[in-house]
């Protein structure tokens, strides 16, 4: 990825502050594109955690992986940031924790550091050059899922 890159790199920047006014309408996408979800999935992570992960810890962590990923990952104009599986993800970890006594907030961060170090390996080996052997099936069914699981927290809200 970096060699892929790497030829793009220093362009991106300096094109990106070149084009002056013009960069405005894009970036300002890109932050409400980030914030907005960020606030909604952080409200809704304070409520399926007792408060443990709430809307300042997503905003702040979206906060720093975009900057991250805008620095290092070679694509300045991202969007990054949670999204409704994660959201339940967590809340089956909490309940997890709390059946078990577990500490939740060191427990999730063990697993999000086996995350980062997984996605670390996939792209030391370039496993994205695979990603042609996917059909769009794979992400409509995704898609699918996420409309599906927004349902599921529309018919819950109703019922409580």
């Amino acid at each position: 990825d970096l060699r892929g890159r790497s030829k793009c790199y220093v362009s991106d920047w300096t094109d990106g502050f070149a084009a002056h006014v013009h960069i405005l309408a894009p970036s300002t996408y890109i932050f409400f594109a980030s914030v907005i979800p960020a606030l909604t999935f952080g409200e809704q992570l304070s409520d399926e955690t007792e408060g443990q992960i709430n809307g300042v810890h997503v905003l702040i962590t979206t906060a720093m992986c975009g900057t991250i990923q805008a620095l290092f990952g070679g694509q300045p104009l991202l969007i990054v940031g949670v999204a409704e599986p994660i959201v339940l993800v967590y809340g089956y970890m909490f309940i997890v924790a709390k059946t078990y006594e577990i500490p939740f907030v060191p427990w999730a961060s063990v697993t999000l550091f086996w995350v980062a170090l997984m996605c670390a390996l996939l792209a030391i080996m370039n496993s994205c050059c695979y990603i042609h052997h996917f059909t769009r099936f794979s992400g409509e069914l995704f898609g699918l899922l996420i409309a599906l699981l927004f349902l599921q927290q529309a018919i819950k809200g109703l019922a409580s």
